[in-house]
C-alpha cells in the first residue's frame, strides 16, 4: 500500500516541479472557485477550490491547484407525522450518518480561445492525487469508522471566460473527474490481501475569477 501510494505522488511532484522550473519567468495568477460535484459512490455537494497558476503566455496557463469537496448525510425513516397547534410535524430516526471530505491536489493545463475583445471559451486538463476521508457513525450498532483513501486522476472540462478588468477574469465551466481511490486493510480472503475502492468520478459546475498577481 505504501508504494502504491508513494510511486504517484513521486510522479505527481515531480511534474510539478518540472512545471514551476520551466515557467519561472513567467506571471503568477490565482483563481477561487465554488461549485457542485457529483460524484458515483456518493452523494453530490459544493465543492470549493484555489488554484495558483503561471501564465505561460496569454493564451496558456499552468497551475497547481486544491480543490475541497465535502457532503455530510444520513439514513433515516419517518416514524410519526402529526399535527401540533395547526403545524404539520414529522418525526424522522437516524440510523447512520455519513461524513465524506475529498481532497485532490491538481496539476492542470488551462487553454484560452478568444471569442471576442473580452470574452471567449477555454478548456482545461490535468492529473490530480486525491484523498478521500470518510466517517461513519452507526447508531444501531453504537460503532464510529474513520477510513482514509487515496488515488491518483485525472481532470478535464471546458468553459465560459469573460474580462472584467485589466487583470481579473470571470470564469464558468463544466468538469469532468475521473478518480478512483482505494485503500488496503487488514482483511484477506484465503491469503490475499483485500483493499477497498471508491469511485469518485463524476460531473461538476464550477464559477470562479481568476487573477493576475504579477
Amino acid at each position: 500500500m505504501y508504494n502504491k501510494v508513494k510511486i504517484p505522488m513521486l510522479l505527481l511532484t515531480i511534474l510539478v516541479l518540472s512545471a514551476s522550473s520551466a515557467f519561472s519567468y513567467t506571471g503568477n495568477v490565482l483563481s477561487l472557485n465554488a461549485g457542485y460535484f457529483n460524484p458515483k459512490d456518493t452523494k453530490g455537494g459544493m465543492e470549493f477550490g484555489v488554484k495558483l497558476g503561471k501564465a505561460v503566455d496569454e493564451a496558456v496557463d499552468i497551475g497547481l491547484g486544491l480543490d475541497v469537496f465535502h457532503k455530510s448525510y444520513s439514513e433515516t425513516s419517518v416514524v410519526a407525522k402529526e399535527v401540533q397547534n395547526g403545524l404539520p410535524i414529522e418525526k424522522t430516526t437516524t440510523s447512520i450518518k455519513y461524513s465524506r471530505t475529498l481532497l485532490p491536489l491538481s496539476l492542470t493545463v488551462d487553454v484560452k480561445l478568444p471569442a471576442g475583445r473580452y470574452f471567449g471559451y477555454f478548456l482545461t486538463g490535468g492529473l490530480n492525487y486525491s484523498f478521500l476521508f470518510s466517517n461513519e457513525h452507526n447508531y444501531e450498532l453504537d460503532t464510529k469508522e474513520n477510513r482514509t483513501f487515496s488515488g491518483l486522476g485525472w481532470q478535464a472540462g471546458a468553459g465560459l471566460y469573460y474580462f472584467v478588468g485589466s487583470r481579473s477574469t470571470v470564469l464558468a465551466n463544466i468538469f469532468y473527474n475521473g478518480s478512483e481511490v482505494s485503500r488496503g486493510t487488514n482483511e484477506s480472503i484465503e491469503g490475499l490481501p483485500v483493499t477497498e475502492r471508491v469511485n469518485m468520478s463524476g460531473f461538476g459546475i464550477r464559477l470562479g475569477i481568476k487573477m493576475d498577481i504579477r
